[in-house]
């Protein structure tokens, strides 16, 4: 039998967070993600180049256009898994949260870059 500290905490790992801190984490995740297509706007617009090393490529074959269209599909389809995975698997809020978190990173290094 496990000690109970670590009961608690790998119960409280695999909990659901509640309803605010649901919305914190999706409302900073669309949040961040709309800042980074602002900032990346402005730094294209003042001729800097694209940080992202996956998107850098979109920009120059396609457009600017073409790459914030990808941008949105992939995020449509990560709101998707996380509406179908959610109450099966509540650990996925993690995941979300880091990518707010890296959304933050990213839009921080945008906001650097045109300063």
């Amino acid at each position: 039998m496990p000690p109970p500290g670590q009961l608690a905490l790998g119960s409280r790992l695999s909990a659901a967070p509640n309803a605010r801190r649901q919305a914190l984490i999706l409302g900073g995740l669309i949040g961040f993600q709309a800042l980074d297509l602002l900032t990346t706007h402005l730094g294209l617009a003042m001729r800097h180049q694209e940080l992202n090393r996956l998107m850098a490529p979109v920009i120059t074959s396609r457009g600017e256009l073409v790459a914030y269209a990808v941008k949105g599909i992939a995020l449509a389809m990560l709101l998707a898994i996380l509406m179908l995975m959610h109450r099966r698997k509540p650990r996925v809020w993690q995941a979300y949260l880091v990518g707010a978190w890296v959304s933050a990173f990213a839009v921080l290094a945008n906001l650097l870059q045109l300063l």
